[in-house]
């Protein structure tokens, strides 16, 4: 009978250890899930330890991003926030933490070199990624952790925001719909041309100056203009007598 015991007292502290690793649903927003696993790490006289491991995923069909807001530091440059909450997308708190958790933690995606035109930087949570932060904190003996989520910022596709045009997103290889041809582009700045760009095609080079924010002509010769579209990130090329053509990034 003692042994039945036991080995039935045994059993269930196994089942309550398992229970306790299993990893639970917090919140799902814009196809991104926030789960978390709680493992009780020791059970003291007045407070309890824990180890909390936070997960997000991206289970969309898409890469997602969210906006982190820049700010000028004492030397005029513009930086990120120094604390970590304020550049993640969501906050995970315990509720009942007896220590500095109760006061949450953020979870951060990846930093992007995109910036919008209202200069904020872009961060990303990549389709099908999964994002972990671990950390430990006590509770009163007995307590249940009671833990929540708080989005801090909405997730995007990357075409909803107004995007500042980038080297990222000019330079590389294009396929232009007129005859096929495969065309180069990298940008470049100089004192002498100020913002333009470098366009190789079957060995021959063109320069393109910057004339607006989104147009470049062609040095030399005004009658040829390049157009870029920031919704879809190609160029069009035109002509003073009436040709257009587009320019498809590869």
């Amino acid at each position: 009978m003692k042994t039945k015991l036991l080995f039935i007292i045994a059993f269930l502290l196994i089942v309550n250890k398992v229970s306790s690793q299993e990893e639970k649903q917090l919140a799902s927003r814009d196809g991104v899930t926030v789960s978390y696993q709680l493992i009780l790490e020791n059970e003291g006289k007045k407070k309890d330890s824990y180890i909390l491991i936070v997960n997000t995923e991206n289970t969309s069909d898409t890469d997602l991003y969210y906006s982190v807001e820049l700010r000028k530091d004492n030397n005029g440059n513009w930086a990120l926030p120094i604390l970590p909450e304020q550049k993640g997308f969501t906050k995970i708190k315990v509720r009942n933490s007896t220590g500095w958790f109760g006061d949450g933690q953020s979870l951060i995606g990846e930093q992007t070199d995109y910036i919008t035109t209202n200069n904020s930087i872009l961060f990303e949570i990549k389709k099908g990624n999964i994002y972990s932060e671990e950390t430990d904190f006590r509770v009163k003996k007995g307590n249940k952790p009671l833990i929540t989520n708080t989005y801090l910022r909405r997730l995007k596709k990357m075409e909803e925001f107004d995007l500042k045009i980038s080297s990222k997103m000019l330079d590389g290889n294009y396929i232009s719909s007129c005859g096929n041809m495969q065309i180069n582009i990298s940008s470049g700045n100089s004192t002498e041309r100020g913002e333009f760009l470098t366009q190789t095609t079957n060995g021959k080079q063109f320069i393109w100056l910057r004339s607006t924010t989104t147009t470049f002509v062609r040095e030399n010769n005004t009658d040829y203009s390049l157009t870029y579209n920031k919704n879809n990130g190609t160029f069009t090329y035109s002509t003073s007598d009436g040709i257009t053509c587009d320019w498809k990034k590869e």
